[in-house]
Order: structure tokens, then sequence, then C-alpha cells
């Protein structure tokens, strides 16, 4: 492929990768190590502002500390955009060994934490990921038993809180990347720690693909193609999975819980990948084929008397009345030592995001379980059941009798480690409403009807 062809085809690939976006202004941050692949990816943008005049364009250089040749690096890749005109900006990040996380692992972890900290909107992140860091990742995927998720490898877009990462190379050899710099006679560093061969991945990227090529040398392109066709099938996963969850989730106060019996209906392989959504919803890992037979087997089928609790990383899967609970159990002993004092906001933040109310002014009372009438500008505050009087009772809107808060958050159905976080809220204090669960009956308020709506987000 000639220097025309493969700028070219990173053209198409860009704008395929950028579209539906593709005529706007964009960010465009090159995540630049100084290595080969980086370094190409950088000379093709630098080609590329021919086209792009409005675009923003920068380089961003991880300082690891790891190697004596570090600093070399950083004035490498700063002097490089220097003679290309690109901003450089330079991050140094300091690693602390963790317990089970390889120092490969930390290193990424940091670097893809400085690489987005600053990014917008319409930022777009790029990396230099190409045909051969991909049949690596499938490989390393293959060894560890992945199914489709992992077997998808590297995606070329990635939605980011803010931004996007994109990886445009992703349909290029090392092969063509090498003679693409040869044309133009680029310069680029080498880390001496890609040779070392006790890390997984440089292990294959010497020993073992060489050999796949060598007998079959379309081995790269097969595996990508591959790798498309996992991730045209784990989005197909996906949407089944959404549609699942939406179709079976309920709720107990603000938390989404799965009924057992409904997931018993479900395929076992069906079942398992409304699990592993479930899991990726809350922001966590997917648990393994082992940890979702633990799950179904030890948790939602334990005894009828069992109390089942199954640890993930900070988390648990819980069981109450028939229904699975993921609980964040870091977050679980939140507490709040005063109560809280409303003054207009439309939304408090409690128990560091376990409970997120909304509140709002209504002009009728149609929603009667969520509204307080405030009267003439009545105190409300919010608080749990920790700052309650000991013996103080309520008697639910459209309920006979007073019963006790104890009582009525076990009618109400609430898992008993839920119940110290339900919010409650007090007029001039008075307790009023448990808030998702009941109002509280009581004498009419002196003054002109004025509603307040209380929720959970």
């Amino acid at each position: 492929m000639n220097k025309a062809d493969l700028f070219t085809a990173f053209q198409a690939q860009l704008n395929l990768i950028l579209a539906p976006q593709v005529n706007r202004d964009h960010n465009f941050h090159i995540a630049l190590s100084g290595g080969l692949d980086s370094v190409v990816l950088l000379h093709l943008f630098s080609r590329l502002r021919a086209f792009d005049k409005k675009s923003f364009l920068c380089a961003h250089h991880i300082n690891h500390g790891l190697s004596d040749n570090a600093a070399d690096w950083q004035l490498f890749c700063e002097n490089l955009c220097a003679s290309l005109g690109i901003d450089f900006c330079c991050s140094t990040v300091i690693l602390e060994k963790k317990n089970r996380i390889s120092l490969e692992a930390l290193a990424r972890e940091k670097r893809y934490a400085c690489l987005t900290g600053n990014l917008s909107d319409n930022s777009y992140l790029i990396t230099a990921h190409h045909q051969d860091d991909q049949l690596e990742t499938v490989l390393l995927a293959l060894k560890r038993g992945s199914g489709s998720t992992g077997l998808q490898g590297i995606q070329k877009r990635q939605k980011l809180d803010k931004g996007y990462l994109i990886r445009p190379l992703l349909n290029f050899s090392r092969q063509q990347l090498e003679g693409y710099a040869q044309l133009f006679q680029l310069e680029w560093i080498e880390d001496e720690s890609n040779q070392d061969q006790a890390f997984d991945r440089n292990f294959i990227r010497h020993a073992i693909t060489p050999l796949l090529k060598e007998r079959w040398p379309g081995m790269g392109k097969a595996v990508a193609r591959s790798a498309n066709i996992c991730q045209e099938q784990q989005q197909l996963l996906d949407e089944i999975a959404s549609a699942d969850f939406n179709l079976l989730v309920e709720f107990s106060l603000n938390q989404q819980v799965l009924p057992i019996a409904d997931l018993a209906a479900l395929s076992i392989g069906r079942r398992n990948n409304l699990l592993r959504f479930w899991f990726k919803k809350n922001q966590l890992d997917y648990p393994s084929a082992k940890q979702l037979q633990a799950l179904w087997g030890d948790v939602a089928l334990a005894t009828i008397d069992a109390q089942p609790v199954l640890q993930f990383k900070g988390h648990s899967v819980r069981r109450y009345r028939h229904h699975l609970y993921l609980v964040n159990d870091n977050k679980l002993a939140a507490r709040i030592a005063e109560k809280i004092l409303w003054q207009g906001q439309d939304k408090i933040v409690l128990l560091e995001g376990l409970v997120e109310l909304s509140f709002s002014v209504e002009k009728d009372n149609k929603a009667a379980k969520n509204l307080l009438n405030l009267g003439d500008n009545a105190k409300v505050e919010i608080c749990f059941r920790s700052q309650l009087p000991a013996n103080v009772t309520c008697q639910p809107l459209g309920r006979t009798g007073s019963r006790s808060i104890k009582k009525l958050l076990h009618e109400y159905h609430i898992a008993p480690w839920l119940r110290d976080l339900v919010p409650f809220i007090l007029l001039d204090g008075e307790l009023k409403m448990a808030v998702g669960l009941w109002s509280c009956q009581s004498e009419k308020t002196a003054g002109k009807p004025r509603y307040l709506s209380v929720s959970f987000i």
C-alpha cells in the first residue's frame, strides 16, 4: 500500500467512525506514546488538517516514570509535536502497586484516567490500536475462556462519560504502519518493556503471532472479522437483555430488583444474559460463569428460611421475598448525622448518592402518596429512621389505625438492609411521609393549600 492509499483508507475509516457527526467541528486528542503506532497516527492527523481546518488537534503524552528513558520519551514527543505544529501536553502519573492488580493493568487504568479527564462532549480521544493489537486481544480473551463480550476485542468507537474513544487504525496491520513510517522517514521510540515476554501480550506478540501469520498470512484479518461479528452479536444480546430487564424489573424504594419467578421462566442462556446486563447497568464487571452459577443456585434457589448473600467486589446479591437485590455494600453503612432542611432545592443527594430526591411544588394533590400540603411556610426536613423517636407511629392515608415505623416497613415489604435508607419527611417536626411508600394521615394544614411533591430520582 503506497502513502496515498493508506491515507485515503484512513480518511474513509475515520469518517465511518465519526458518522453521523462527520461534518461537525471536533476536538481530537491523540494519545501519543512515541512508539511507531501513535507516531503514524499523529502524522496522519497532521495531514488531515489540510482537509479539516476547523477541528482542534492536540497530543497527550503520559509519563509513567517506569523506565529510565521516560524523560527522553517525553522530550521526543514534545519535539515531534513542535515539528508538526501540533499542541502538546504531558501528564505524569505515580503508580502505587495494588494487590491482585498487575503493574500493566494499573498503568493502563491511570493512563486512561488522565487521557479522559479533560474531555468535553464533542471531544474524541484517539488511540493507535491496530489489527495486530486486535489479534493479541482476542487470543488473550480465548485464553481466559471469554464469551462474546471478551471475543469482540477492541471496539472502534466507545462512548465515554464525556466524548468518545475511537481507534481508526484497527483495520491496518503493524506491517502497513511500518511501511507508511518508512515512506515518510518517520522516527519513533522503542519501549524496552515491550520485549519482556513475562507479560502475556508480549509473549503472544513475539512467540505466537509470528507462527500464526507464517502458517496463515491472513490470520490478522480473519480474527478482526470474527471480532466484528462478536461485536454485532453482543449488541444484539444487549438489546435483548435491555428489553427483558425493562419488562421484568420492579422497584423497592429506588432499588431495581428482579423477581425470581420471572427469571426462572427464562432459558438459562437468556437469564444469564439478563443478569450480566444487570451488573453492567450498575457499573460492575461481568460475573464469571462460576459466579452466575452460584448466584442462581446459592442465592435465588436457596431454602425459604435462608438469608443468602453472595459478595462481588464491594457489592452483594441478596434475596428478599422472592426477589434479587444488587446491593452496594460500600455505601450501605452511610449515614447522615443531622436532619436535612429543605430550602427550596429541586434536588437533594444523600448517603453518597444512594438516595437522590426530587422536589417540586404542585397546584393539586392528585398524587397523594408523594404530596405534602405545606400550608404557610412550613419547615420541611428530611431524616432517616435512626433520627426518629423510638416510639413514633404513623397512620398511612387510606388505612385504619396507627402502626410503628418498624411494622410499616415490614408491611410494605422493604428489605431489612434498606430500612435505614428510607427517607422520611417532617413538617414542622411532625412525621408526614415515607418517601415512595406512604403519606401520613394528619390534621389539615393551616393556610392556603400548597403541595410539595417528593419522589426518588
